[in-house]
Formats: structure tokens, sequence, C-alpha cells
């Protein structure tokens, strides 16, 4: 008997058409939160216990986050990605308590129902009697009246985000250290919200700001660039915003982009060796109940990967740079698939709690929206504590004086701190102005921790909309870079409403020269806020001191939202207009063309490579196919078939290292999607298209033809990768007609594989990504 191709082939068709296998999904069966107990792998030195499941009304968290009282507030859909025909949603936010401290919740009240896929949530400012809720095109204020734990009250604050995607859809709601409310939205929405000021535009994958008391809405990002679906905040402890991303293994750190009127285009993230390891959440280790080697580390939530990471913060000149901790293990993994972790907080005890979606399918696109897989019942709330340590006795916030708030403002633990803040960003004003005032005055000027203790003070401040230009002057000329940093910031934030005896571009220009570069960043970026003639000024004398592509995104920004300022004084010559800023102002000001007023529209043209090969994706290819890797794969063969070169796979996919970047990455492959789903998106290519990878023909209105996959974009111009990897600039404005072909990965790749082959090449894929 030969051992061709073909024979391998013949072999491989009768094998498929004899098999009795049924051609059912392999998916691993649903687990009891005692089964799953067992799958977990832990840190050394750790425990996991369940705190809430399915049985407490926790079905499929998305966000939750925890009220001064020691509550934990839980947003969950059991509706997502849609609703059935003739179903009404009635997705939950369930309030758990813990009443008799054993680490269990043993009471739980549904809050508000009734909603549509609510994907932000965030206890509003004051007491913890009410929330604001992000559903779809609007943004909620929902409080409880009467205090019996449900929703009396539902005020539409905002309404016209965009939900082009509903995982997409504005999320992942955090309070700022100076009580603004930020969240994201992702690359299918586009938005048009009507406030007090103004209607607020953001066009596709973007961040939000909303400062309550005065009703401001700002819009960050935008555009088609990485992050396509930004999705979880959260602050160090000196203030600095790192942000995550869904799509993507990677996180950026924004600030040099929060700059009012400004839309970016390509952006480096600060974790470059994230390797498809998408995240949803992060929190960082503030808490006496875990050891000192554990103290400030990032912990983000590895929905894809069914892991927590464990990252180090190291600082990036300006900017921040994370990297995979270099001696402690993830703190929780599982071997089992359907655990999903999605959130993740610091509790009041100082233990860790983990929201875990758990579902063994997260997509929506790649797999049916009735896909049986799909769970939609289950849920659980994971509590993680270190073995042999003392847990934290919570302060009593709720009944708390304003000094006993104070307090908290230098507590070295991030759950007491965090939530004194809030509670005190919704106090009344003139009390809360007036106490804080004489607290910070009366701070030891000696003490470890009083810059730490001004910088908490002066968030209050800004949060209650309150100028306090002592504090102000002091934070200014702290010993400490980051309290500048942060500063300069608030300076910005109250700029017209200064004394005009304050020397606004005094203070300034100094901290523009000033040797920290995170101080000279936040120079840059507050004289970009800051929309007069004179913040040129301040952006020339950063531009001449030392600088990094932090200092330097920073510049472009500055300068291209200040040219309605500063081009009119270029123009007519006006004094002080060196050479030397001239000079500066060539090499900062890169003028795009024109976004026109309609952009051609995206119309779906056909594939240009083959659709079908000799092997289709049957229901019973797939599922039989599945089971035959799962009884008898051999991965360690099958990374050898995947990097055979006809074959091509590195081409354009990236493992590890290794690959192209025409493709999506793979490292993470295994754990993202069904196996009977990859193997339908390996067959037929064009069955499932991965969201950002989706190939274009662009025709120019001079006739030019390009193709390939949108590597950045904004609404000005795109840039397109063809397929050599090559990269073209095209203008919006010029674009004659543009239409979505598909994928470019061509069917038929895997026709001459045999039985053996064809088997191990997806157990190598399918364990990617998975723990071991």
């Amino acid at each position: 008997m030969t051992d061709s191709p073909s024979a391998r082939r013949a072999a491989l068709l009768a094998w498929l058409a004899i098999a009795c296998l049924p051609a059912e999904s392999p998916a691993q069966a649903g687990l009891s939160p005692e089964e799953q107990l067992a799958s977990f792998k832990l840190a050394p030195g750790f425990e996991v216990n369940l705190f809430a499941s399915e049985a407490d009304g926790v079905a499929n968290p998305i966000q939750m986050r925890w009220d001064e009282r020691g509550r934990l507030w839980v947003a969950g859909s059991k509706v997502y990605p849609q609703l059935r025909p003739g179903e009404e949603p009635n997705d939950q936010i369930v309030i758990l308590e813990d009443t008799n401290g054993d680490g269990r919740a043993d009471k739980s009240t549904v809050f508000a129902d009734g909603l549509m896929i609510p994907t932000g949530l965030e206890i509003a400012a004051g007491d913890g009697t009410a929330c604001y809720v992000g559903e779809g095109t609007k943004l909620w204020l929902m409080t409880d009246l009467d205090g019996d734990g449900k929703a009396d009250r539902r005020e539409i604050l905002l309404r016209g985000f965009g939900t082009g995607d509903n995982h997409q859809s504005i999320n992942s709601f955090r309070w700022t250290p100076g009580g603004e409310l930020v969240f994201c939205q992702g690359l299918h929405a586009f938005s048009r919200v009507e406030t007090p000021w103004g209607i607020s535009v953001l066009d596709q994958a973007g961040l939000w700001r909303y400062r309550p008391r005065e009703g401001r809405l700002d819009g960050f990002y935008g555009g088609n660039n990485s992050p396509a679906n930004p999705w979880g905040w959260v602050f160090t402890k000196w203030a600095e915003p790192i942000l995550g991303a869904g799509n993507i293994g990677a996180m950026w750190f924004p600030t040099p982009e929060m700059i009012r009127g400004w839309q970016g285009g390509r952006r480096d993230p600060i974790w470059t060796a994230g390797r498809g390891r998408k995240t949803t959440s992060q929190e960082i280790v503030e808490s006496a109940h875990f050891p000192a080697e554990w103290q400030g580390v990032l912990l983000p939530t590895g929905y894809i990967n069914n892991s927590v990471w464990t990252l180090q913060i190291e600082r990036d000149r300006s900017g921040l740079r994370l990297v995979d901790h270099p001696s402690l293990p993830p703190l929780i993994q599982s071997r089992h698939g359907s655990f999903r972790p999605i959130d993740i907080k610091l509790g009041p005890d100082g233990a860790l709690y983990v929201a875990d979606w758990y579902n063994p399918i997260i997509g929506h696109y790649q797999v049916s929206f009735r896909h049986p897989d799909r769970d939609k019942t289950h849920g659980r709330i994971w509590r993680i504590t270190a073995k042999g340590r003392p847990l934290l006795r919570p302060p009593p916030l709720a009944q708390a004086t304003l000094p006993e708030l104070f307090e908290q403002l230098r507590a070295a633990d991030r759950w007491p701190r965090e939530q004194a803040k809030r509670v005190l960003f919704g106090k009344e004003t003139r009390a809360v102005t007036a106490g804080l005032r004489r607290w910070y005055e009366g701070l030891d000027s000696g003490a470890a921790d009083v810059d730490f203790a001004l910088l908490q003070a002066l968030g209050v401040f800004e949060a209650h909309e309150a100028v306090e230009v002592p504090l102000l002057r002091r934070t200014l000329a702290s010993a400490r870079p980051e309290v500048r940093a942060y500063a300069v910031a608030t300076l910005a934030r109250w700029a017209e409403r200064l004394p005009a005896d304050f020397g606004v571009y005094e203070v300034l220009g100094r901290l523009a020269r000033d040797s920290d570069d995170r101080v000279r960043l936040a120079a840059v970026v507050a004289a970009g806020n800051i929309p007069r003639p004179e913040s040129l000024g301040i952006v020339i004398a950063v531009a001449e001191q030392p600088r990094d592509p932090f200092v330097d995104t920073a510049l472009r920004a500055a300068v291209a939202v200040l040219k309605p300022h500063w081009e009119p004084e270029l123009a007519r010559a006006a004094p002080g207009w060196s050479e030397e800023w001239r000079e500066h102002i060539r090499k900062l000001d890169r003028p795009r063309p024109a976004a026109p007023a309609r952009a051609v529209a995206w119309k779906k043209g056909d594939p240009i490579v083959p659709v079908h090969g000799r092997l289709r994706a049957t229901p019973f290819v797939q599922g039989s196919v599945a089971a035959e890797v799962l009884a008898r794969g051999n991965p360690v063969r099958g990374a050898e078939v995947f990097r055979r070169p006809e074959l091509a796979c590195l081409v354009c996919h990236k493992v590890g290292d290794e690959g192209g970047e025409l493709g999506p990455r793979l490292d993470s492959i295994g754990s993202a999607q069904p196996l009977e789903t990859m193997i339908g998106m390996v067959v037929e290519p064009q069955r499932e298209l991965t969201e950002g990878y989706e190939a274009f023909r662009i025709t120019t209105k001079n006739g030019d033809v390009k193709i390939g996959i949108i590597a950045a974009g904004n609404d000005a111009e795109i840039v397109l990768r063809d397929p050599e990897g090559k990269e073209h600039t095209l203008a919006v404005a010029e674009i004659a007609n543009r239409e979505m072909i598909g994928s470019l990965m061509p069917a038929g790749l895997l026709d001459n594989l045999g039985a053996e082959d064809l088997r191990d090449l997806f157990a190598y894929l399918t364990g990617l990504g998975t723990v071991k």
C-alpha cells in the first residue's frame, strides 16, 4: 500500500464516511462550583473559595463593584449575544452581601432587572444607594430611594452612544482619582451624545471621560486603531492610568493622547509581550493581606486563557512599561475552558475577588448566536486569599464622619482609600471642602506619606469642581515628580477658574523644563487642553527638552489641537516667533488630508482567493475530526505540520515570536474557540472572519487599486497592509470604491494532508493558550 498524499487523502475521506462518531460538539461538560474548584491551579501560598454563584443570582457576570458597606454589586447578562425571537430582556444587577463574614455571600438582592446586556457598572458618588449603568445607547443613573436595595428611580443621564456591536457598547466604568467617570467603546460604535456642552462625538474605538458635576463628556482616541475594543481601566497608586483591551493581548498608557479634540492614529502598547492574552479588567495589589512580594503587582483577567496574569509595572521614561513578573507565577488558572475571569477587585477584607463569566464560548460572530454550548445560566465570583495571613478588618465607612473619611485618604490599602474617596465625591460640597482644607493644612509636613495624602485631597477638590489654589501650589511644588505631574493636569482642568495672579503660563513654563520626564509630559498635555495661543510656548519649551515616544505623541497632539490658535499668529509674523520655534512647528505639525463630509460606503465584494477546497467544513466533518483529535491527537507532531513551508501558516500568522502580521495571532486560539469551530474556520476561512483582519479592495479616484487589511485609520486617512506586508496610506476623500472581500486565507490549504497530519495539526492548534 502506498503512502502518497493522495492515498492518505483517500484514507481520510473513507474514515470520515464510515465513522460512527456523533457530529456534536466535544466541548467540556459544565462543572458545578465544587467540581470547578478542583480545576484551579493557584500560585503557591494562595487558596480560593466560592463567594457567589448562579444559586445567588449571578449569571454571566460582566462587571462588579463594591460599595462602602462591603456589598458587591454585579451586572450580568443572560441575553448576550442576542435575544431569541419573542424573548423579553431581563438582565439584572444583583447586590451580594456576606452578612456573617465567612467569605461566602448569603444574601442576594435584585437591584434592577429588565435590562438588555448592561456592559458598564459603577457605584455613584455618595452613600452607595445609586449606580451608573451602561446599557446600549444609554448611560443610566439608578437610585434606591427607600433603602430596600432596589432601584426606585431610573434616570437617563446621557444617550446616543454607539451600539454597532453589543460587546463594544460603553463598558468598564471606573472612577478616576479626580472624580471623573471613565469608560470605553469599541470599533463598531459611532456615538453622538447630547450634553449641556454640545454634541460629543466619538467614532469607533475610544475612551470617554464624564465629569458629573459639570455634565461634561469628552471623547479620546477614536478611529480604526488599536485597541479596537478597549476594555478595563486601573490607576496606579500615583494616579497613572493603564488601559486594557478585549481584542488583543496588549495594554496602553493613554495620558499622552488625553487632549480634547485629538484623534490619534496608530499607538504603541506598553505590554508588548501579551502574545494574544486578551484581558478585560485589571487590579493592582495594595492590600496588607497579601505578602510583601505581591504588593504593587498588576493582575489582569485573561479571559481567553482562563488565567489571571501577574505583571510588573515599570517606569519607562515619561510613561509606563508592563512585563510578565520575573518571579511570580499567574495568580490563578484553570484547566477547564469555561473559566472566564472578566473582572477583578480587591474586597473589604483585603482578599481578591474574581468575576467568572463561566462559558465555553466567548465570541459571537465567530460562533453561532444559537450555538447549544453557550452557557446562559451560570456565573461565579471567586475569592482568593493568602494562606496563613490575617484578613483585613474594613473601617465602618458608611457611618464615618468627614474627618474619619479624610484619614482614609492616606490608607495604604486600596479598598478603604478608594471607597472613602467615592463617598467624599458625593457629600455636600461646602462641608467637604471646608473640612478637607483644615485636614490637609494640619498634616505633618515631615510625614512620609504627606505628598501622597495631598494628592488624594487634590482629587477630592477636583471631584467637587472646587478650585483650591493653596493646595494646587503646594502639589505643583512637591518633591515627588508623580505629584507634580498630577497637579499639572489639575492646573489645566482649573485654568479658566484660577485667579489672574496665579500665573498659569509662568508655572507651566517652569514645569515644561522640569528635570523629570513625567512632569514635562504632563505639561504638554496640559498646554494642549488650554486652547490659547500662549499654550504653544509651553509646547515648544517641552520640545526643546529631552524627549521620548510618549512626549513626542503628546507634542504632535497638542500642536494639532492648538493649530487654530497658533496658525494665525504664525501667518501674521507675531513677535516672539523665533526661527527655532518655526522649525519645531515644521517637524511637529503633520497635517492630515481633510476628512470628507461623507465617506464612500463599504460594499461587500467577492473573495479573491478560493472559497472551497476539496475538504468541506460540514457539521459532520467538524465534529468527527474534533473527536479524532481529542482521542488520538499528537500536538508535538502537529507543531511540525504547522511549520511546513507548503502550508505557509507562519507567513501570515504569529505564534510567539515567529510569523507574520497579515492574520490574527494564534497563541491563544485553543482557549478562545471550540475545537469544531476552529476546524471550520481553517477548512473554510470565509465562513468566520476575525475582527480586524477582514480584507478590503480599495479603488482610488485616480484608478489605483489596493488590497489588504486595515492596519490603522481615522476619518481622514487609512493605512492598508497588503499581502506582502507593505503599508499604504490612503486619503479617505480620494477613495472612489471600497469593498470588503472576506479573508485573504484561501480554502484548500489542508487538501493534501493525510488523516494523521490533519488530526495532529488541530491537536497542536487546540492546545495553544490552554492551561497545562
